[in-house]
This record gives C-alpha cells, sequence and structure tokens, in this order.
C-alpha cells in the first residue's frame, strides 16, 4: 500500500518499518527518498500536485473521497483533481453542537465556488470521547490527537479510500545552547494513519504536500521558507504562520480564509483529550526527534553532491 510516491516517506519504530511501537526505548526514526534529478530540472511545485492528484486517482480509481477540510491544505487538494478532469467526492465532518460551523462556512464556500457538491458527515465529538470510544481507538493506532481520530473514524465509516491535506510542517528544535529546524512527522500523530490503513485496509493518502520528493524540495527552495529556517533573527517555532500566506502565492486561485478547527469553540477539551489519549499507549523514553533535522532531510532529498555544491 502506498502513502506516497513508492513510499518514498516512511518511519520505523525500532526495526518495523510503518509499526506499532512495543517499548519505551525504541528509536522512532524518519526517512524521505532522493529526487530524480531530470525531473526536478522540468518540473515544479504546481505541477508535481498535478502529478500527485495523477498517480492517486490512477490507484484509487473512481471511488475516494477527499476529506475536505475547509482549509487551504485541502482546497488544493481538490483543485489539484479538478485540473487533471477529475471530480472528487468531497466530505466535511462536522461536529454535533456546531463548534465547527466556521470551517463548515468556509468548505461550503469553496464547495460552491468549484461547483461540487458537499457531504456533510454529522459526527458527535463529545460523545465519542466520554463513551472511551476515543480511547480505544487511540489505542489501537497510538494516536493521542483527537482531531486525527476524528477523520479516521469517519472514514472507517466510508469504507472508501481517502485523501487528507497533511501540510509539510517545519518546527524549530530548541534545547539549551543550540537550535535548528526540522521536517516535522510525528509518531503519535502523522504516522499513525500509516498505522490505521494497514489495520482496517483502507488506503489512505495524509501526506499530499510530502507525497513526491520533488515536491517537498521545491517547497523547500521557496524564499519565504528559505528566509524562515535560514534567519536567525525570526524567532518563530513553526511555519504555521508563514504557510498560508507561501500557499497563496503558490496557488493564487485558492479563496482566502481564516482557518479553525472548531476546539476554539470547546475550550479546554483538545488539551484535555491531548493529555488523556496519550495514557492508551505506550510513551517513548528514547529521544528521538520527530521528523528529520533540515540539514539532514536536504541531503536525502538532493543528495551530498548536491547539497555541498
Amino acid at each position: 500500500m502506498n502513502f506516497t510516491l513508492n513510499n518514498h516517506l516512511t518511519y520505523t519504530i525500532g526495526d518495523r518499518q510503518f509499526g506499532y511501537r512495543e517499548n519505551v526505548y525504541e528509536k522512532f526514526s524518519v526517512k524521505v527518498g532522493s529526487i530524480d534529478q531530470d525531473h526536478y530540472r522540468i518540473s515544479n511545485w504546481i505541477e508535481e500536485q498535478y502529478r500527485t492528484a495523477d498517480i492517486v486517482a490512477k490507484e484509487y480509481g473512481k471511488n475516494f473521497v477527499v476529506m475536505f477540510s475547509g482549509g487551504t491544505d485541502s482546497e488544493i487538494v481538490v483543485r489539484s483533481f479538478l485540473e487533471i478532469g477529475i471530480i472528487p467526492r468531497i466530505c466535511f465532518v462536522k461536529f454535533k453542537g456546531d463548534y465547527n460551523l466556521n470551517d463548515l462556512a468556509s468548505a461550503q464556500q469553496v464547495a460552491d465556488e468549484l461547483d461540487l457538491p458537499l457531504e456533510v458527515l454529522e459526527f458527535d465529538v463529545l460523545e465519542f470521547y466520554r463513551s472511551g470510544q476515543a480511547f480505544e481507538f487511540a489505542g489501537e493506532l497510538q494516536c493521542r490527537q483527537m482531531a486525527y481520530l476524528s477523520v479516521y473514524y469517519n472514514i472507517l465509516k466510508l469504507q472508501a479510500p481517502a485523501v487528507m491535506g497533511g501540510e509539510m510542517l517545519m518546527r524549530k528544535n530548541v534545547v539549551p545552547g543550540y537550535s535548528k529546524w526540522y521536517y516535522c512527522f510525528r509518531e503519535n500523530e502523522d504516522a499513525s494513519a500509516m498505522r490505521f490503513s494497514h489495520k482496517y485496509n483502507i488506503p489512505l493518502v495524509n501526506e499530499w504536500f510530502s507525497y513526491t520528493p520533488e515536491m517537498m524540495a521545491y517547497y523547500l527552495e521557496i524564499s519565504a521558507i528559505q528566509n524562515l529556517i535560514n534567519n536567525k533573527t525570526i524567532h518563530k517555532l513553526a511555519s504555521v504562520s508563514t504557510k498560508n500566506r507561501t500557499l497563496y502565492k503558490l496557488f493564487p486561485a485558492c479563496v482566502r480564509k481564516k482557518k479553525t478547527h472548531g476546539y476554539e469553540q470547546l475550550l479546554g477539551f483538545n488539551g484535555e483529550t491531548y493529555h488523556e489519549l496519550y495514557k492508551s499507549h505506550i510513551k517513548r523514553l528514547e529521544p528521538s526527534l520527530d521528523g528529520i533535522a533540515m540539514e539532514d532531510l536536504k541531503t536525502q532529498l538532493f543528495g551530498k553532491d548536491y547539497v555541498s555544491s
């Protein structure tokens, strides 16, 4: 089962690819594949969106669903399919109690602009947590993040191959004496999608913006991202606030919007569930990095000779 192109993006726990944690000391390690130099010279970030859509559509066939949050990431996913002539089925998970109505409004606005029907999946996120279902599900997948579990639960009900956005998140790792940027791929969040897919035999693309090594490499070379990770006078700790401005420049057709996730209306719910769900699975004591340090990422993508040239 491919999660990225030829599974170029992979993780191991211990020595088990796409596996589960069995004890607290095992190392979590993430790797990516190298770019095709010939392809890299003739393509670009936009073309990689369309290439990804084409590969996924050919692999999944007609019966797949885009889990559409209403944000810029998922809008680009949908627009990429439309660009190659594929009309995707798009679904929005709506929380009972109207906690994410703002997101629904954004999703509906984009769907209307693109002339696509939006399927709204009603979901009682509070009952999912209070009933213990979320805790059990979290233990099965070794996942602590309610937002991920909510989407997985609905994909499971749909029983269809699915596509999620999955931004190319970068964070600054700050320790006494120094700091460094890294590409973020988290053991108990991002990697759980692969465990979900294998456990329930449902094809799932959850790292769209890392789907090809070339797409990742093009993103790293964008001036705004270069400035973020190389300018020591910038004290941001993550690429989150830079991302949307960058994506709007790359994909100017996207609707400008303020993205939330509904949990703002639930006050401390997200924090409470995060810490409670973490009790459902084995913790990690070995000091692994949840991703790849930036210099290592560049070396893996471009090769040692390319980086040093």
